[in-house]
């Protein structure tokens, strides 16, 4: 049973006030933890109000768009409630973006200002940066005014300056290490965040030791509400150029049912792996722990035998992931020399996986639940999630009930008309999960969410007779076999059982006498192989023959996204290419 009470508390609340909420709650609980660093909701607001007071100083104010270029760390988590606090909006960048891609969002998205890091994962921002606007060199004021990003006013550089390079998680040393002394010393914004400004020998950073006004503060917080937009989460582009998803603080009730879907309870503790850029890290990690009381451990980047060092040493309650996240844990080879007994819940959403593959996830972990969830951006969060109380044969097939007050419905793709239950269609949402569109994207926003609401999510799916909801596959990645549908999907839930496949993916290629046939690409668990014979021999009597893919490549890993989504346009243009060397060999 769903927490009403405590939801109806969240009610009107924003994520500056919720954490204020928290604070008074639970003061001296533990919230923020990470390598070396460990943060109670008390000494966590306070230094959001340092940053937030930091921030004000530079003239950032409400409505003011800062972009955020940091790795999951203090930092990220600090930037984004001091924003929410002073009503700014957060513009969250992939960590792995190159330097077209974040430029393109710092200029799509009018960023006032940006806060980054020097460097991460071998990347060097600056040099990004420089490379985006190389005006920012002849800048002469720390307020800046460059002609390749014209809003841009403020850079403001993450640096410990204390001689050392950051190094990767994997060699036990924290990537955004602030000296604990110096946040207590309430001297964030001097020693951690600095302002680009530039002189004729190039670009240099000026410490930042000014605080507004107490009372400045309070009445920037006084001023923020629940309708103001909080973020402006960019898709990950792989069909066209990334849209900036639009959310206001709503999304803290939803973030917070998923919270207690896991029953995350105060003084539960939080795996914080997924990156924070994405709307599963902020969302189904990071707020949760915020408004239940729960410790949030921080993890920079994902690696399995930290992940189990975490899992283990921290007590870790609850977490979550992509089935890859899963696969790494189970199979690493010391998962069973550790304790890991305080894990109670788990999420798991994206590929389909068998059951005996579902159950070894949950056997290894020991999890007393194992929950499927499906959600995207544009829709908060998860759409559906699955129960404590719901069978491992429902959540191993993705088919979970409603989560939250949204409506959802099944609607024919081609007429346009709510399909009864047991009918494929794509799936629409309406309700306050709903994003409000997409930035300064009027044409996109229109296709997407109808005039009375309806956001269209370009999934197929279902409604079964108990009313769960179970995912299909993608309305552009359905194609047509002699004039009849086929979903991916269904042929990939089926294919993933085989013994020798770890992970497939289908995609419809032109034909000249069906239109469409399928391309199967496979992934194979190690050592094993498979023929596009025995492929076809495994699906008789089990799909019908239009459904059988026609053709077959392995590949060593099948192409993702930064998010883990899997690259289904990749897959399209190597299919493509195979077709076309097939044709150019064959004879005559």
């Amino acid at each position: 049973m769903m927490n009403t009470t405590l939801l109806s508390e969240l009610e009107g609340l924003t994520v500056g006030r919720a954490l204020r909420r928290s604070a008074a709650q639970w003061p001296e609980q533990e919230f923020f933890k990470s390598r070396d660093t460990s943060l109670t909701f008390t000494q966590f607001d306070r230094l959001v109000d340092q940053l937030a007071q930091s921030l004000l100083a530079l003239g950032l104010t409400r409505h003011d768009h800062i972009a955020v270029w940091l790795g999951n760390s203090l930092e990220w988590t600090l930037c984004f409630c001091a924003c929410a606090r002073i009503g700014a909006v957060v513009v969250p960048i992939n960590t792995r973006y190159t330097a077209a891609e974040a430029g393109y969002i710092l200029a799509q998205s009018d960023a006032k200002a940006l806060i980054l890091s020097k460097e991460l994962y071998g990347l060097n921002y600056l040099q990004m940066l420089e490379h985006i606007a190389p005006s920012l060199k002849q800048a002469t004021h720390n307020l800046i005014d460059i002609t390749e990003l014209p809003a841009l006013k403020r850079v403001i550089l993450h640096d410990t300056n204390d001689g050392r390079s950051q190094r990767d998680e994997n060699d036990h040393t924290s990537q955004f290490s602030i000296p604990l002394q110096i946040l207590l010393e309430q001297e964030l914004a001097r020693d951690a965040l600095r302002v680009a400004f530039a002189t004729p020998t190039g670009l240099v950073y000026e410490s930042l030791a000014q605080l507004c006004a107490t009372s400045t503060l309070s009445l920037a917080e006084q001023t923020v509400t629940v309708e103001d937009v909080l973020l402006i989460c960019y898709t990950s582009g792989t069909t066209g150029k990334p849209k900036g998803v639009m959310h206001n603080h709503h999304v803290l009730k939803q973030a917070t049912r998923v919270g207690l879907a896991l029953d995350l309870k105060p003084g539960g503790r939080m795996l914080g792996h997924m990156p924070l850029y994405h709307v599963a890290g902020l969302y189904m990690g990071f707020v949760p722990a915020l408004t239940l009381g729960a410790c949030f451990v921080n993890m920079p980047q994902w690696d399995t035998g930290r992940a189990l060092e975490l899992l283990e040493q921290e007590r870790i309650t609850a977490f979550g992931g992509i089935p890859t996240h899963f696969v790494d844990l189970v199979n690493h080879p010391t998962v069973g020399q550790r304790d890991l007994s305080s894990i109670e819940n788990a999420w798991i959403g994206g590929s389909p996986v068998m059951q005996a593959t579902f159950e070894n996830f949950q056997r290894t972990l020991g999890l007393k639940q194992l929950m499927s969830t499906y959600g995207m951006t544009e829709n908060t969060i998860s759409t559906s999630f699955n129960r404590l109380t719901d069978p491992l044969e429902v959540c191993c097939q993705n088919r979970a009930p409603i989560l939250g007050p949204s409506e959802v419905k099944i609607i024919d793709p081609v007429n346009g008309n709510e399909q009864p239950r047991g009918e494929v269609g794509e799936i629409w949402c309406r309700g306050e999960t709903v994003m409000l569109g997409y930035y300064k994207n009027p044409e996109a926003t229109l296709a997407t969410i109808t005039p009375d609401g309806w956001l269209k999510t370009g999934d197929l799916g279902r409604f079964d007779s108990e009313g769960f909801l179970s995912v299909t596959g993608r309305l552009k990645e359905m194609y047509k076999t002699g004039g009849t549908n086929v979903y991916p999907a269904e042929i990939e839930q089926l294919l993933i059982q085989h013994p020798a496949i770890a992970l497939v993916a289908i995609v419809g290629v032109p034909d000249l006498r069906l239109d469409e046939v399928g391309f199967a690409f496979v992934q194979t668990h190690p050592n094993q192989q498979i023929t596009h014979a025995e492929l076809r021999a495994f699906c008789k009597g089990k799909l019908a023959d239009y459904k059988v893919p026609r053709y077959l490549k392995i590949l060593t890993a099948i192409p993702r996204t930064t998010t883990g989504k899997i690259q289904r346009s990749a897959l399209l243009e190597l299919a493509s290419t195979e077709l076309a060397l097939a044709a150019q060999s064959a004879p005559g």
